[in-house]
């Protein structure tokens, strides 16, 4: 991660020090590196996620119990809080470095009897991930960006629990992933800003590719299924409040 950093920043270090700048004002590119430099900011946000998780449907299809109160899993919701570490500006195109950690829940719930007494049953499946990348937007005017692409490298995690619950005793069982899930998540947008430069509205809409490949109990038993738990990401879209911190 450290060295992903390393290489966005001398990224966009290399874009910007291009622009026209007094040579009285420069030395060594620094100058044109503060006089492109735009905010940060920090930000947070609400929306949807879909994605694939064969291996967990196929354990629930083959279960008949479970086959008859659950459906598949495919479609989660949940937040993001991050930050846009710094960002530049270069005539109209804005860029930035950014970061950021979400959560989506998809869970799932059944009534029925467990040991002669009324219960109710609940799946529930959380994906975490941190991303870390770049942003590239156009300056349109005063209150508008389309954001042309943002590009993040993730890594993605899954806990999934399966709670029964009676009126006498919960019964609960939890299987976390144990490796670490390296993926990639793209996405475009428009940017509205009803305050600027302070405040800012985004929609955005992406595509995320991830996988989990097994998940474990406490004991390191895996969760038994055939392949991957979670084998593939899918298309999102997400509404994200920006708070700036402008720098000049």
């Amino acid at each position: 991660m450290r060295k992903l950093s390393t290489v966005a920043a001398g990224i966009l270090i290399l874009f910007f020090s291009t622009g026209p700048v007094k040579a009285q004002d420069d030395c060594c590119g620094i100058g044109s590196l503060f006089q492109s430099m735009f905010q940060s900011g920090i930000f947070g946000g609400y929306g949807y996620q879909q994605f694939s998780a064969k291996g967990l449907n196929g354990v629930i299809r083959n279960n008949p119990d479970l086959e008859q109160n659950f459906s598949d899993f495919g479609s989660a919701w949940g937040w993001r809080v991050g930050a846009n570490v710094f960002g530049f500006r270069s005539n109209d195109i804005i860029m930035a470095l950014k970061l950021y950690f979400q959560s989506f829940i998809e869970k799932q719930e059944a009534a029925g009897i467990y040991n002669g007494a009324d219960a109710t049953q609940e799946l529930k499946l959380k994906l975490s991930n941190f991303n870390l990348g770049i942003s590239m937007s156009y300056f349109l005017g005063p209150n508008f960006d389309i954001r042309i692409f943002d590009a993040l490298v993730t890594w993605t995690s899954a806990d999934f629990t399966n709670t029964i619950r009676t009126s006498s005793e919960e019964i609960k069982t939890e299987h976390k992933s144990t490796d670490t899930n390296i993926g990639f998540t793209a996405n475009t947008g428009l940017v509205y800003y009803p305050l600027p430069p302070y405040i800012a509205i985004e929609l955005l809409v992406g595509y995320s590719y991830f996988a989990v490949e097994k998940v474990a109990d406490p004991n390191g038993v895996n969760f038994s299924s055939a392949g991957d738990f979670i084998d593939g990401g899918g298309f999102f879209g997400v509404a994200v409040l920006t708070v700036g911190i402008p720098f000049n």
